[in-house]
């Protein structure tokens, strides 16, 4: 695994793009046990905190989820989900670095491949602006996560082939619940990530 990941850090910085396997980070039936527990203990609790206390990849975390939670598709699939995410009012965004959490509220702004880089460069019309780096995700998952009288948090996020989150983009989770429409969207990038191929089977 160590091997992997030196390669891993080698072929990124040399600028190449990589075939990212989301399969690497598919649940065992072992683990999607583990993480089913978790949840009948902890209904709604967010990705990152669940990986960290089951000491497993977020990714593993995210393909356990069975399918009334979940939904998956490839990460060459952005380009669809990005502006899925670009129809919605706003978003918030969370960025993790580290020990580090970054929230951004914004739109999704419109974006589109640079003609002279592996970039996709969002254009500067919302707070959240920058360049990302799609053909490096392996896996998009987006989330419904109920929680007891609270908000279910809703959220669609973007995991590397190291299986951590690049970036997560939620519809909700505090505050109050959207309302009908952007419900409505949400439901609407649950049923096209479904259309998709799932990085990982479900039985």
């Amino acid at each position: 695994m160590r091997r992997k990941t030196v390669i891993l850090a080698l072929a990124l910085s040399a600028g190449m793009t990589l075939s990212v396997q989301a399969a690497d980070f598919c649940a065992t039936p072992e683990q999607a046990k583990q993480v089913a527990a978790f949840y009948a203990a902890n209904p709604g609790t967010m990705p990152p905190i669940t990986a960290a206390r089951l000491q497993l990849a977020e990714a593993t975390v995210v393909s356990a989820l069975d399918a009334a939670h979940a939904a998956s598709a490839a990460g060459s699939h952005f380009a669809e989900v990005w502006a899925a995410i670009g129809s919605w009012k706003e978003a918030t965004f969370l960025i993790m670095k580290g020990d580090n959490v970054f929230e951004i509220r914004s739109a999704a702004g419109r974006g589109a491949p640079s003609a002279s880089s592996r970039y996709f460069n969002i254009e500067y019309t919302q707070p959240l602006r920058g360049h990302l780096r799609p053909d490096q995700y392996a896996s998009i998952y987006a989330v419904v996560l109920p929680r007891e009288g609270r908000t279910t948090v809703r959220g669609v996020v973007f995991y590397d082939a190291n299986g951590r989150s690049v970036f997560g983009a939620y519809l909700s989770g505090e505050g109050p619940e959207p309302d009908a429409g952007e419900l409505a969207k949400f439901d609407g990038l649950l049923r096209l990530l479904r259309s998709k191929p799932a990085p990982c089977a479900r039985d």
